[in-house]
């Protein structure tokens, strides 16, 4: 008798519906895998042949979420970007122990940072170049707002290369100099595995790449 009242107990709270997240959270686990979705069609579309209904499919949500959420594409777009530069500057942030390295050594470690988001992120240049290449108001928008800024973290960064290296050179030219050296092998990965067979995105091919920015920059 005690035999079947404890499976009848154990059917019960089996029956029992799971507990839901709250409405909140859920919103908020959705609404953040459209971004991440959005983050690669971006990347590999671009923005006018991305589409938000196919966002939409990746992400497994109805078309109308996406509208409910960002109210349309052109906010979406905006909405990855500000997420995609809020990463970038989490991630190369320095912390308050690495403030107290030395100039020499905080530059290294701001390259080391950098590289190894370039390595892991190579959406953001794909969209970065996209939207630099085709110019227009979103360029401007996310020039003035996140590019600027951006850059004068690496100018400022750059300003503590060796003086004597960098007599008479460009502030502009030397920036997009070191933001090439490190993005440009991990954008164009497909080739160098194609051309060399080298893995640009493996630890070991990142930390190669680290060590020739930092001899080239810092040679005697």
């Amino acid at each position: 008798m005690s035999k079947n009242k404890d499976e009848m107990a154990n059917s019960k709270a089996s029956s029992k519906p799971k507990a839901r997240k709250p409405v909140q959270a859920r919103a908020a686990e959705t609404r953040a895998r459209i971004l991440d979705v959005a983050y690669e069609v971006f990347a590999e579309k671009g923005y006018d042949t991305a589409n938000t209904r196919d966002i939409a499919a990746a992400a497994g949500v109805t078309h109308t979420t996406i509208r409910y959420h960002f109210g349309s594409k052109d906010e979406l777009w905006r909405e990855t970007v500000r997420q995609m530069f809020q990463r970038a500057a989490e991630e190369l942030a320095f912390s308050t122990a690495e403030q107290d390295l030395s100039a020499k050594d905080r530059l290294k470690l701001f390259l080391r940072k950098y590289i190894y988001y370039c390595a892991r992120n190579t959406n953001h240049a794909r969209i970065m170049i996209a939207e630099s290449v085709r110019g227009g108001e979103r360029l401007d928008w996310m020039a003035e707002n996140f590019i600027r800024p951006s850059h004068e973290t690496i100018n400022k960064v750059s300003s503590e290369l060796p003086a004597e290296r960098l007599s008479g050179v460009s502030s502009v030219s030397l920036l997009y100099i070191v933001v090439a050296m490190c993005q440009l092998p991990f954008v164009l990965s497909k080739e160098v595995k194609s051309l060399y067979d080298i893995e640009m995105t493996s630890t070991d091919a990142i930390e190669a790449h680290i060590e020739a920015v930092t001899s080239l920059l810092f040679a005697k």
